[in-house]
Formats: structure tokens, C-alpha cells, sequence
């Protein structure tokens, strides 16, 4: 008994220790329908800084980064169609983009997982991309870590992603996961 006490309150110092390094995260309403709680220092990225950071045709609809600049959250509304019961073969779907678009995928988890009571897909990842073109400016291997969730609202999928360089996310990933938690889906007008 003392031994299964003692390791109780151990295990609930460790967890206090962890939960203080956590920032405060403020309620942020990316749509009608979605909210999310994003850490409180975090700030909307500008085009210059969507554009130097991501090379999409379409900039996202929402996109945040933290206060140096090390880790972002954005929020993308597709046209894609997709409904709450398709979304085991779109995980296949976009497990098997993200492959393509990188030279090394290691994946952490790969589900279909309830957050707060509704479905949604969640990759989480290391990807490596190497450039070799000689005439490339970023020549080299460049390493990211990303905590992707998809989810569907009126029938379009709806994409919420954490991103920063693969060598920080151990200073990153807890909190990624804990943003994601909060993903809160309302399918009301």
C-alpha cells in the first residue's frame, strides 16, 4: 500500500512539474465552427511570413506563429469532400500525400481518434526533405515535425496542423498534442 502511495504521489509531482512548463493557452475562434486554444504569445503570421515559411498556392485560413518564430499552428478549410464516416480511408489517403511529399516519413501515431467527442485523424511525424539540386538555395536536408488533425465540418475536411524543426520537438510536442485537445467542432450555423 505505502509503495502504491508513494508511487501515486511521485507520478503526480512528475505530471505537476510537466503541466508548469506548459504556457497558457487562449480560446482562439478559427471559424463559425471551429475553436481551438492556442498558447496566449503566439501571433498571426503575416503573407511575408506565410509565404517565406510555406510554399502553397493557397495561403491557410488561419496561421499563427510563437514568439520566436520556431513553432506555428495553422488552419486550412478545404474543398476537399469528406464526411465523419470516410475518415479511416482518407487517413490512408493523406498518410500516403504525406509520404510522397517528403524523402523520409517516420511516423508516431497514424489514427482515428475522439477529441472532445467528435472523429478525427491524427498523424503525427518526422519528415526529412533533402534537396539536391545544385541550383537550389536550400540545398540540404531539412527536418520537421508535425502534429496534423483532420476533421470534417458540413462535408469539406478541415485541416489543423503544428509545425516546428524536428530538433526542437521535444520542447514542442506536449504542447502540440495539448492544442489539439482542445479542438472544439460545432456543426451549427
Amino acid at each position: 500500500m505505502f509503495f502504491q502511495v508513494k508511487t501515486l504521489f511521485i507520478a503526480l509531482a512528475f505530471a505537476g512539474f510537466l503541466w508548469q512548463d506548459m504556457p497558457k493557452l487562449k480560446k482562439t475562434k478559427l471559424t463559425d465552427q471551429i475553436i481551438v486554444s492556442l498558447p496566449a504569445d503566439f501571433h498571426p503570421m503575416t503573407d511575408d511570413e506565410i509565404a517565406a515559411k510555406y510554399f502553397v498556392s493557397r495561403k491557410p485560413t488561419a496561421s499563427f506563429s510563437s514568439a520566436d518564430r520556431v513553432a506555428d499552428f495553422t488552419f486550412n478549410q478545404t474543398v476537399t469532400p469528406g464526411r465523419q464516416q470516410d475518415l479511416a480511408m482518407l487517413k490512408d489517403f493523406y498518410k500516403s500525400s504525406i509520404r510522397s511529399n517528403f524523402t523520409k516519413v517516420e511516423f508516431i501515431q497514424d489514427a482515428v481518434v475522439p477529441i472532445n467527442e467528435r472523429d478525427c485523424i491524427v498523424l503525427e511525424f518526422t519528415a526529412e526533405l533533402r534537396d539536391d539540386d545544385p541550383n537550389s538555395a536550400n540545398k540540404g536536408v531539412t527536418r520537421q515535425y508535425s502534429y496534423l488533425v483532420y476533421t470534417t465540418v458540413r462535408n469539406k475536411v478541415q485541416v489543423l496542423s503544428f509545425n516546428c524543426p524536428a530538433q526542437v520537438r521535444s520542447s514542442w510536442q506536449a504542447l502540440a498534442k495539448a492544442v489539439m485537445a482542445t479542438l472544439k467542432v460545432s456543426e451549427k450555423q
